[in-house]
């Protein structure tokens, strides 16, 4: 009898033993990859920023690898991947038991020698809920670290189009400037000559500091650009001297909004997450209402002298008169009613963030194509038709000049459109929850 005692007794203890987590950062990183072609890094210990195999800032940055870098690097991303080991702790804690309490009663004057063992036995029905509920929690933690890694590549995509946007304003404001300066200086000739006005001359020297003045701003702004995506990148103390190599735009996706809110709602990570908190809470509410009743096994153990011990079991049961864990309860199923509330406004919130981003995107795409295969071509050939007239006789070099002036205005513009649907493109993948652009 004692002996089974004991062996049950070893049985409880060894099912209490550590268990291992599933959701770590091996499976983060298989689900992003899955969902966007990139990972994580394996080393979870800090150290040094550096670059994943294969990719060198020597021969320029491209979109692709700045995303590979940052998220190796990025340290809110790691920071955030620390919750993993509070889920594991969590996981181990509810698999965890109650140590067995040994009482022992010294013999002092004709009292005896007793002792007795008392081991707490409803985990046996509380502890699977227990589990299950840890469970779902790591798994959705888990999911909502995947959303942090789909938005930080939505950030680096942004920041990458804003550094290329700000490279190439620079580049043209400078040669529109160059432009205005030439223009001034005819300016000046002609009014020399007394072709034009004072009036006329002086706004044409006030245009040249003003499109100077617009240079200078926009190698201020790719300098910031810069900053803002080295600091995504995890890279800030790094050196930084790297070119960026822009992807081509592809043609617009065919693909219809229902059929991207479709795979949205497979697809994204924050509605899976907030599904599994409502297995979550069901489990809670299920070990809240396993709590009523509390058992507890003991064995006791008593000296009846003459070397007679004597060995019984018994049990402990707490009666639930004036305490049937009313409170754990309510606030479980309140906990169950929020989380399923919660997950039909995540729903609701994922069906206007597509709509809205595919509208951006198709609006943004029909821009760019127009600037890009109408309105630009079109300067272009007339800056050529131009120049042809000037070679002729017919027309100055200040036509030339002026040509040349708007067709570095729609250039300015166009790159303009293209970031703008280079940000939407990226704002889109990220709310279906995976690479479709």
């Amino acid at each position: 009898m004692i002996g089974k005692a004991f062996t049950s007794v070893l049985i409880l203890l060894a099912s209490g033993c550590e268990v291992q987590s599933p959701y770590d950062r091996s499976h983060i990183s298989s689900d992003i990859k899955e969902r966007t072609g990139y990972e994580l890094r394996q080393v979870t210990e800090p150290r040094e920023p550096n670059l994943p195999h294969g990719v060198s800032l020597d021969d320029g940055l491209s979109e692709d690898e700045a995303v590979a870098i940052a998220l190796w690097n990025n340290a809110q991303f790691q920071a955030d991947l620390t919750a993993l080991g509070f889920s594991r702790a969590d996981l181990i804690e509810a698999n965890m038991l109650a140590n067995p309490e040994f009482s022992l009663l010294f013999p002092i004057g004709p009292k005896l020698l007793e002792a007795g063992l008392s081991i707490p036995v409803q985990a046996l029905w509380q502890r699977p809920r227990r589990i299950a509920a840890a469970q779902f929690d790591a798994q959705s933690l888990s999911e909502n670290l995947v959303e942090h890694g789909l938005g930080l590549i939505r950030d680096v995509q942004t920041a990458y189009a804003d550094l290329w946007l700000a490279q190439e304003q620079a580049r043209l404001a400078e040669e529109d400037a160059q432009l205005q300066i030439r223009m001034a200086d005819l300016a000046r000739g002609r009014l020399e000559a007394g072709d034009i006005s004072n009036l006329a001359a002086s706004a044409a020297y006030v245009d040249s500091f003003q499109a100077a003045d617009a240079a200078k701003r926009f190698s201020n702004e790719a300098i910031i650009a810069r900053q803002q995506l080295v600091a995504l990148l995890g890279l800030i103390s790094n050196d930084t001297g790297f070119g960026i190599m822009p992807s081509d735009i592809v043609a617009r996706s065919e693909m219809s909004v229902d059929e991207l809110l479709e795979t949205a709602l497979a697809a994204r990570p924050d509605l899976r997450a907030a599904e599994l908190k409502i297995e979550a809470a069901g489990k809670r509410l299920g070990w809240e209402q396993s709590k009523i009743y509390n058992l507890i096994a003991v064995i006791d153990a008593k000296d009846e002298g003459e070397d007679s011990l004597t060995v019984g079991p018994g049990l402990a049961v707490e009666i639930p008169v004036f305490n049937q864990n009313n409170g754990g309860i309510v606030r479980a199923r309140a906990e169950l009613e929020q989380a399923t509330r919660q997950y039909e406004a995540v729903r609701q919130n994922i069906i206007l963030e597509v709509r809205q981003a595919h509208t951006r995107y198709v609006s943004a795409h029909e821009e760019f194509e127009l600037w890009n295969n109408h309105i630009v071509p079109s300067l272009e050939k007339a800056l050529e038709q131009t120049q042809e007239s000037l070679v002729a006789g017919e027309v100055s070099y200040l036509s030339v000049l002026e040509a040349g002036a708007k067709l570095v205005e729609a250039r300015m513009h166009w790159t303009e459109l293209a970031a703008n649907l280079r940000r939407s493109a990226a704002q889109l993948n990220y709310r279906i929850g995976k690479k479709m652009i």
